[in-house]
């Protein structure tokens, strides 16, 4: 009776896991892997698919092989650029975090710009990140880190100057991984012949045209407008320190109170 129960939870557990669903791949949705021909559930190294799911609704799905040695924190990203050059572009980042033994791994989304060749993150308070991204979640099985989330193709919060991007135009795509920090993404692999090398759409793409019977927002209608960008933290650090210009001045002020 106990291993019946056992087994019985074992495939509880692995129909909860993320499946990545290539079928509709060049047709109903974009998608791009490396190897050719892997399967995203068991062997790419890295790939994406993008799917129009509602109005103004696009669902990304994103896979990775897992660094080795581990790290306590890996991401998968994908970049929508103009060109091939992949330099001055929108990117969408899940990071997936290793919370130890009894908690497991937690995913994180976040949108950056890539200015150059270095990466910002755009702050988003929680409205606006609510507002942007829905529908979170991520994993590590074997030697695979998959995460899935879906995220406004024309967000409707503020466009941080021009940071947030509306998606509804032809876009290069990129899907990248390699190592994190809490604050911020590391370099992914340069070498042109590693299996982690991101991999590049050939031809620009519209995710638009991948979801047609939908009825999308006509433009870009920012409700927020708070134009503040900064680095948004995966979570709460220490808290702030007096400011160091204040501190001479506070036996000033306590003088004169007290006179």
């Amino acid at each position: 009776m106990g291993s019946f129960v056992l087994i019985l939870c074992a495939l509880v557990a692995v129909s909860n896991g993320i499946h990545v669903n290539t079928t509709g791949c060049g047709t109903s949705k974009v998608c791009i892997f490396r190897p050719r021909g892997c399967d995203p559930n068991l062997d790419c190294t890295i790939g994406v698919t993008l799917s129009v799911i509602g109005p103004n609704q696009m669902k990304v799905q994103m896979v990775a092989a897992t660094i080795y040695p581990p790290v306590q924190q890996q991401y998968v990203a994908i970049a929508f650029s103009h060109d091939r050059a992949m330099g001055n572009d929108s990117v969408s980042e899940c990071v997936i975090s290793n919370m130890g033994e009894f908690v497991g791994y937690e995913p994180e989304v976040y949108v950056s710009y890539n200015k150059g060749k270095s990466n910002d993150r755009v702050f988003l308070n929680d409205d606006e990140h609510a507002e942007l991204f829905t529908d979170l979640s991520g994993e590590v099985v074997d030697t695979r880190l998959v995460c899935e989330f879906t995220q406004q193709i024309m967000p409707q919060i503020d466009n941080k100057n021009g940071l947030i991007w509306n998606l509804n135009s032809p876009f290069h795509i990129m899907a990248a991984t390699g190592s994190a920090q809490p604050d911020e993404v590391n370099a992914h692999e340069l070498n042109r012949d590693s299996h982690s090398f991101p991999i590049t759409s050939d031809e620009m793409i519209n995710p638009v045209t991948f979801g047609n019977d939908f009825e999308h927002p006509t433009g870009f209608a920012p409700k927020i407008n708070t134009n503040r960008i900064e680095k948004r933290v995966m979570r709460p650090t220490e808290a702030p320190k007096s400011s160091a210009f204040l501190i001479p001045l506070i036996p000033f002020v306590l003088s004169v109170f007290f006179f």
